[in-house]
């Protein structure tokens, strides 16, 4: 072998060499450049795996602080480190985005709570890479309480009608006030009509006969009557006793306020911690007239469906208000003028375990409620008034039923103009009655009869003075103006509103809410 070709065969191994030694080192730094992709890839899951902790961590303190009787609530974030390089940031609203009008439990929505949390987690070595995770959970409120009443509450919801300021009250028929009836100042009985004594002593003793007959009972109260007998004068008590046959029994209550206006209630919680909610000023809204309006509870903006009064306020045609009407100060008088109105308490969500229905007052007045002549009216629920409750006298055709309960420091139910009559016009129709006026027995008779025969009366049966006066005077004697209790099992409650209405159950820390969803990697 030559020279030549020995240096060919050794040039060739050495590209062999070098060839073998490339390929070796592409090897190798694939290999390492696979194991460093593995190695960033194994940082970016353990990153993202640790931001997801932290927005589970986050939802888990949220609960638990809500969960304390220190929750700072709604509008104030929560945030904290779980590791040194991981941490949450969590945010509380309101609701249920869910739960939108005309869903069948949008009353649920303000006792509900969205809280969102986001986990991130960061790079030691380089913070500004971070792994965002984001979860949100919705909780209810489980009521299991509500705030404490004041002490006269129970003497106040007792009776049907109780009147409380030592003041004068007036009680004219046709009026009815069924259940217990509580006055404590000076009663003026039917001081309108009849207006001579014997007229009026027969009218009532006549009522007193009606019912025992049991062709109704119209007298004006039901017995027995708690009244603060001192105050009245003898020819009263004479009257409610002796002619309308009425048990008294003598109440010794102090005539001082029993509760304390709440005054201008420009806002309200339904929970510690949760949102505040600022009640409407009807004023402001729909001006110191209100006709075919409706007012009721908003689930988002005024759960509770509280409506401020700050002035004069006249109810016109087709009103209907539901939650608590408020009117504010010594000016803020109420008149009921329309026909069409209703005025009642809004029902409070049930508490846990209980199927008691509970109610806020469906009026808190700090001035008069006075209802006009030829109104129409109904009110459902716990009134509350610190001047006068005063029925104005007015047409035939005024009709006003209240279901429920009326506390007023005045009261005054005043008697329908057709039967505002003179006094000799009273007295004539008394003797003609009575067969010693000037009406021929043959007439009075007929009239008797044919009053009989109106009433379903059989012959014979004897014909009551307001039956009678009914007959010849075109007197409707059954009251179209009526109080009477709420026999349903509702229960009136009074909050005070600078306090939230739901407050934590006997036993627990805090709240207690339920879960009702949870949603992840959002």
């Amino acid at each position: 072998m030559n020279h030549s070709q020995r240096l060919t065969r050794r040039g060739m191994a050495i590209l062999l060499v070098l060839g073998v030694l490339a390929i070796t080192l592409a090897v190798c730094y694939a290999t390492l450049r696979g194991q460093g992709a593995t190695a960033q890839l194994a940082r970016n899951n353990s990153r993202a795996l640790q931001a997801r902790e932290a927005a589970h961590s986050g939802l888990a303190a949220a609960l638990r602080k809500m969960s304390e009787a220190g929750w700072a609530g709604v509008n104030v974030p929560l945030n904290s480190y779980v590791t040194p390089d991981s941490w949450y940031e969590v945010t509380f609203s309101t609701g249920d985005p869910t739960l939108t009008a005309g869903h069948p439990k949008f009353g649920e929505y303000p006792y509900r709570v969205t809280i969102n949390s986001t986990g991130l987690a960061s790079d030691p070595s380089d913070p500004t890479i971070r792994a965002i995770h984001k979860s949100r959970c919705v909780v209810q409120l489980i009521r299991k309480a509500i705030a404490s009443e004041p002490p006269a509450w129970p003497k106040l919801t007792s009776s049907t009608v109780y009147q409380w300021g030592n003041r004068n009250t007036y009680l004219q028929e046709p009026v009815r006030i069924n259940g217990r009836t509580t006055i404590l100042g000076r009663i003026y009985l039917s001081t309108e009509y009849p207006l001579t004594t014997p007229s009026k002593e027969r009218y009532l003793g006549d009522l007193k006969q009606m019912s025992s007959a049991n062709r109704g009972d119209h007298r004006p109260v039901e017995s027995p009557l708690y009244v603060a007998v001192a105050r009245q004068d003898l020819p009263t008590m004479s009257l409610l006793n002796v002619n309308l046959g009425l048990l008294t029994i003598d109440t010794l209550d102090s005539t001082a306020n029993p509760l304390t206006h709440p005054g201008a209630v420009t806002s309200y919680q339904l929970y510690p911690g949760g949102r505040s909610y600022a009640p409407p000023v009807l004023q402001l809204n729909y001006g110191g007239a209100v006709q075919d309006l409706t007012l009721a509870p908003d689930p988002v903006a005024n759960p509770l469906g509280v409506f401020r009064s700050s002035g004069t306020l006249t109810i016109n045609n087709n009103v209907s208000i539901t939650g608590t009407l408020i009117s504010e100060t010594t000016m803020s008088e109420i008149y009921v003028a329309g026909t069409n109105v209703v005025v009642q308490a809004a029902n409070l969500p049930k508490l846990y375990g209980s199927n008691t229905v509970v109610q806020l007052p469906a009026t808190i007045a700090r001035d008069s409620i006075f209802i006009n002549s030829a109104a129409a009216a109904q009110w459902k629920g716990f009134t509350m008034v610190w001047d006068d409750f005063d029925m104005k006298k007015g047409a035939a055709t005024t009709q006003f039923t209240m279901v429920g309960n009326l506390a007023t420091a005045g009261l005054m139910l005043r008697g329908r103009e057709p039967w505002t009559m003179t006094s000799t016009a009273w007295n004539n129709d008394y003797n003609d009655y009575m067969g010693s006026g000037g009406l021929l027995p043959a007439l009075l008779n007929a009239l008797f009869n044919t009053t009989r025969a109106a009433l379903g009366i059989p012959s014979g049966e004897p014909v009551y003075f307001p039956e009678y006066m009914q007959h010849v005077r075109g007197f409707t004697i059954q009251p179209t103006l009526t109080f009477q209790p709420d026999l349903s099992g509702v229960q009136p409650h009074w909050q005070d509103l600078s306090q939230p209405v739901f407050q934590k159950g006997p036993g627990d820390e805090g709240l207690c809410w339920d879960v009702i969803r949870w949603e992840d990697n959002l």
